[in-house]
């Protein structure tokens, strides 16, 4: 019996969590081109793909997928969409991620503004829904907006909040990236070598805890923020001792090695991307290059 519409978009975000792009954007696309796809599932799918491109650095290319994913968010509800759906399935779920994509494409191609405005709306729409999932992305850009405008106080309580929620839903992918956020925003608040050391800590635990999950596309982020601390702060010999002696993954030269490890990861990645992602990787200000080959 052929997949479902919706068992088609889980498989893709599935790949897509384990860096596998060239094989979710076969799927995604093919839903989008599927004229019986309802428009909640073909919402879902142009948000995803959109994540997708977002995450290899490509914030302007997926602004029209995420653009797409609102209008067809939008058509659905005009038709009567569907019921509010727990695991954020639904049309209103599909707006409001869409909503918060756009704001995260605003914020990557220095948006500031917009991207508030978006997120605001975002987080209107979004409100009272059933689903964990859009509430904890929101935190996610929240706090990446709040770090963004310079005022990191207000990223800790949305990462704070992205943490518990995921915790509570018990989705391991999600968990992991919201410590990700909830370190750096903390660090970035406090600006204390103990905090930083802590920070550090949790960063290499994230990494490598995502590895062992499978999950390359959340391992080199928390690498190259861990690498960023160590850069940012006087690493004194004994602060560079005790990093190296609290830190779970064995990391123990500093921003250098994470820095590679980052690179590292990343070409995996890359080799599983479509000819559009890897386009976007080289032309993407954000992603570290130039990446070994592999």
């Amino acid at each position: 019996m052929e997949p479902s519409a919706h068992d088609r978009w889980i498989f893709a975000v599935t790949l897509g969590g384990q860096g596998w792009y060239a094989a979710a954007a076969a799927v995604l696309t093919g839903l989008l081109a599927d004229r019986r796809v309802p428009p909640a599932t073909a919402a879902h799918a142009a948000v995803t793909l959109a994540s997708h491109r977002r995450q290899l650095g490509g914030h302007a290319a997926a602004r029209p997928l995420d653009a797409l994913g609102l209008r067809l968010a939008s058509t659905a509800l005009r038709e009567g969409g569907s019921e509010p759906d727990v695991d954020g399935a639904d049309a209103r779920a599909a707006r409001t991620d869409a909503l918060v994509g756009l704001a995260a494409d605003a914020l990557g191609t220095g948006d500031v503004r917009g991207a508030a405005r978006l997120l605001d709306v975002a987080e209107e729409v979004g409100r009272g829904h059933p689903s964990w999932r859009p509430g904890v992305r929101a935190g996610w850009v929240r706090a990446e907006l709040a770090l963004l405008r310079g005022v990191p106080a207000e990223a800790v309580e949305p990462a704070e909040r992205a943490v518990a929620a995921s915790r509570t839903a018990g989705s391991w992918r999600h968990e992991v990236k919201s410590r990700i956020v909830l370190a750096v925003a903390r660090s970035a608040h406090s600006r204390s070598p103990r905090v930083a050391r802590t920070a550090v800590v949790e960063l290499d635990e994230m990494a490598s805890k995502a590895r062992k999950s499978g999950l390359l596309p959340l391992a080199w982020p928390a690498d190259l923020a861990a690498a960023d601390l160590l850069a940012q702060e006087p690493l004194a010999n004994e602060w560079r001792r005790a990093t190296v002696r609290q830190s779970s993954s064995d990391t123990t030269s500093g921003a250098t090695r994470r820095r590679h490890s980052a690179r590292a990861t990343l070409s995996v990645i890359v080799a599983r991307a479509d000819p559009v992602g890897r386009r976007l990787v080289r032309e993407s200000p954000w992603l570290p290059s130039p990446l070994p080959v592999v």
